[in-house]
């Protein structure tokens, strides 16, 4: 993709959130009742509601995560940026994830 096209978004059903094919690398820690899960993995679709992501494993539904996405656009073109999601995650299997996006921060990356 070119920095002029546009992501297009994924056919969904009436009333269902856009989903857009976006490949960003992304940092993520889950808890559960039997502790916490470390990870990396790759967004593959994100929406307004729900990210669906290649996860390194560990991930069940039901446990809250805080999913960290290495944005491309800078902060005073020069800031390096990161989307901050917390979310629940709703399914995971095969390597893939999908979590329900609760809330949502930019912040400067580290």
């Amino acid at each position: 993709m070119t920095a002029t096209q546009k992501p297009q978004p994924q056919p969904t059903i009436k009333g269902a959130p856009r989903r857009y094919p976006i490949p960003l690398q992304l940092y993520y820690k889950a808890t559960s009742k039997h502790g916490m899960v470390l990870g990396f993995g790759q967004a593959t679709m994100i929406s307004s509601q729900e990210i669906v992501f290649a996860a390194d494993g560990g991930l069940e539904p039901g446990m809250e995560a805080q999913i960290a996405l290495a944005w491309p656009s800078f902060l005073d073109g020069r800031i390096p940026l990161q989307l901050v999601l917390d979310a629940i995650i709703t399914d995971s299997r095969d390597g893939v994830a999908e979590a329900r996006i609760l809330a949502y921060d930019f912040r400067i990356r580290p």
